[in-house]
C-alpha cells in the first residue's frame, strides 16, 4: 500500500511572486486561499517544476498540548525517549501517556492539515496521468483530486474536513507515496464536479448524503452485474 509523504509548510511560489499560506486564528485553524491575480480563467497545467519556501512546521506535541492531552513535561519526557529509541512521537505518547489511538489519529490529521500548503483546484488543471491514479468513484467517495506527480508521489487536493478519510485512501488503496494539499470544500466540490463528473453529484449536491446514496445505487449495480 501507498505511503504518505509528511507535510511541510510549503507554499506554492505563484508566477507573480505571491505565495499560498496556511493562516491560523487563534486556537483554531482555518484556511483560506490568498488569490492569483495571474491565473487565468481556463487554469494553468500543473507541472514538476513547482517551486517551494520552507517555513516552520508545527509538531505533533505541540497539537496534543494545545488539545489538553499533554503537558509540556510529557512532551519532554517523550522526546527524551526518543532520542533513545527512535520511535514516533506519537506510538510513544500512546505507550507512555495513555493517550489512545484515535487521538493521536485525529492529533496528526490536524497537524497535517495546518502544514500542508494550500491550493485553488479551480485555478490548475491536474495532470492526465496523476488523473489516471485516481477513479472518479475513488475521488468522490475520499474527497480528493489528484493534481500533480512529483516523481512518484502523487499530491492531491482535499480539504481539513476531509483529511482524515483521504489519508485513509492514501494509506490503504494508492500504490505510492502521497501528499495533501489544503483547499475549501467549495472549489473541492466544483473541481470535482468538472473533472470527475458523476451522474448525481455536482458542486452544489456534493452531501455525505448524496454521496451514500450514490455509492449504494453503484454498489447494487455491480451486485446486479455478478448475478
Amino acid at each position: 500500500m501507498g505511503r504518505l509523504v509528511a507535510a511541510k509548510q510549503r507554499p506554492i511560489t505563484n508566477p507573480d511572486g505571491t505565495n499560498h499560506t496556511a493562516l491560523r486564528d487563534g486556537n483554531a485553524f482555518s484556511y483560506r486561499l490568498i488569490q492569483w491575480d495571474c491565473c487565468k480563467a481556463d487554469g494553468q497545467a500543473m507541472d514538476e517544476t513547482t517551486t517551494w519556501k520552507s517555513t516552520r512546521a508545527l509538531l505533533l506535541g505541540e497539537v496534543l498540548v494545545e488539545q489538553g492531552l499533554l503537558s509540556e513535561q510529557d512532551v519532554y519526557k517523550i522526546l527524551e525517549h526518543q532520542k533513545k529509541s527512535g520511535r514516533p512521537f506519537g506510538e510513544l505518547a500512546e505507550k507512555l501517556c495513555n493517550i489512545s489511538t484515535e487521538a493521536i489519529e485525529e492529533a496528526w490529521a490536524y497537524q497535517y492539515a495546518f502544514n500542508a500548503p494550500t491550493i485553488d483546484p479551480l485555478s490548475f488543471i491536474p495532470r492526465s496521468d496523476a488523473k489516471k491514479l485516481v477513479s472518479a468513484r475513488q475521488a468522490w467517495q475520499f474527497k480528493c483530486l489528484p493534481m500533480n506527480l512529483e516523481g512518484d508521489t502523487l499530491v492531491l487536493a482535499t480539504t481539513p474536513r476531509y483529511l482524515q478519510k483521504a489519508l485513509k485512501f492514501a494509506t490503504r488503496v494508492l500504490d505510492r507515496p502521497a501528499y495533501f494539499m489544503m483547499t475549501t470544500e467549495a472549489r473541492l466540490s466544483a473541481a470535482l464536479s468538472e473533472h470527475y463528473p458523476l451522474g448525481g453529484m455536482c458542486a452544489s449536491s456534493a452531501s455525505n448524503d448524496t454521496m451514500k446514496r450514490l455509492m449504494y445505487k453503484m454498489r447494487m449495480e455491480r451486485m446486479r452485474e455478478a448475478g
